[in-house]
């Protein structure tokens, strides 16, 4: 049987498609893929893309709303976050090693320790995708590489998650949780695992509302180990927050000498706001410039026009 395998937007190794791979070369099934790099941006071009031809089953994974329309064929089997929540792997191909061949020249490990999430966060659609936290893999079982990046969604609420941390240590594993730490749940003893980790990048948490100000405050104190600029976190804003505390996040990160990577609600391309959001997310996520310019500086440096200038940073200067 010949497979096609269609990565509509994945940004990193399609975990579910190298699962699908491995279980039908297992079978002698000759599997090709076909990548269509749709972005996540709505404002960006996209292009319709085929499904390749003679081909006798075809799956295809879309992580983006909006980019399953761009996919063209007949008898496509669809899933992934783009597609619905429900649908997930028959066990017997959940349960395959990862065929990291579909993507040559990658050098990281990707997977999950964990599932779920405890929180509730009205914009994330993990704990309906995933429920509550749970174990899902050994360490072992998804460390192929020299490097390995961690996606569970909130590793520190995981009741045994100390355990997992020292075996990291242990295994002197080079790796990261790039979906990000939750800064409300650390302490004293998780502190000090993650700074004996052998970690890849800056440490990522999140600041999703100015409300939690004073608990980051705080926590910054435990994690007094970490170098400047060494901590990163994710600004999550959408057009119904207040530009005060929008900014006021930005800012007090930058007092801190923390990173701030702006995550936009795909509501902020509709807002009146757009081009404003567009240049605090310039700002933020260029961290050389971040790191050394004030908004006002970048705002002069990036655009020509007077107009835009004095427009973002009138906003800027109103709300802060």
């Amino acid at each position: 049987m010949k497979v096609l395998l269609i990565d509509a937007d994945s940004v990193i190794p399609n975990i579910p498609l190298m699962k699908i791979s491995k279980w039908h070369k297992k079978k002698g099934d000759h599997v090709s893929l076909q990548k269509c790099n749709l972005p996540y941006y709505p404002n960006r071009k996209k292009v319709l893309h085929h499904a390749l031809l003679d081909f006798d089953k075809t799956y295809c994974s879309v992580v983006f709303e909006g980019n399953k329309e761009f996919i063209i064929g007949e008898n496509i089997i669809f899933g992934g976050t783009g597609v619905d929540l429900v649908t997930t792997l028959p066990p017997e191909i959940e349960s395959c090693d990862l065929d990291y061949s579909l993507y040559p020249g990658t050098d990281t490990s990707y997977g999950f320790i964990t599932r779920g999430c405890i929180r509730q966060c009205s914009f994330c659609i993990v704990p309906l995708k995933e429920g509550y936290i749970h174990r899902v893999s050994e360490i072992d079982s998804i460390v192929k590489h020299k490097k390995v990046k961690f996606l569970d969604n909130n590793i520190l609420a995981y009741p045994d998650h100390k355990s997992v941390l020292r075996e990291l240590v242990e295994k002197k594993i080079k790796c990261q949780f790039n979906q990000g730490l939750d800064i409300r749940l650390i302490d004293g003893e998780n502190s000090k695992l993650l700074s004996e980790l052998n970690y890849l990048h800056e440490y990522i948490f999140a600041f999703d509302s100015w409300s939690y100000r004073k608990v980051i405050e705080n926590k910054l104190l435990l994690l007094d180990w970490a170098k400047t600029w060494s901590l990163k976190f994710f600004v999550y804003i959408h057009p119904d927050m207040p530009l005060t505390e929008t900014i006021k996040r930005i800012v007090f990160l930058k007092e801190h000498k923390c990173l701030a990577y702006i995550m936009r609600d795909i509501q902020c391309w509709n807002s009146r706001n757009n081009e404003f959001y567009i240049d605090i997310s310039a700002y933020c996520n260029q961290v050389h410039l971040f790191k050394k310019m004030t908004f006002e500086e970048f705002l002069r440096r990036r655009h020509v026009s007077k107009n835009r200038i004095k427009q973002s940073l009138r906003i800027w200067n109103e709300n802060l």
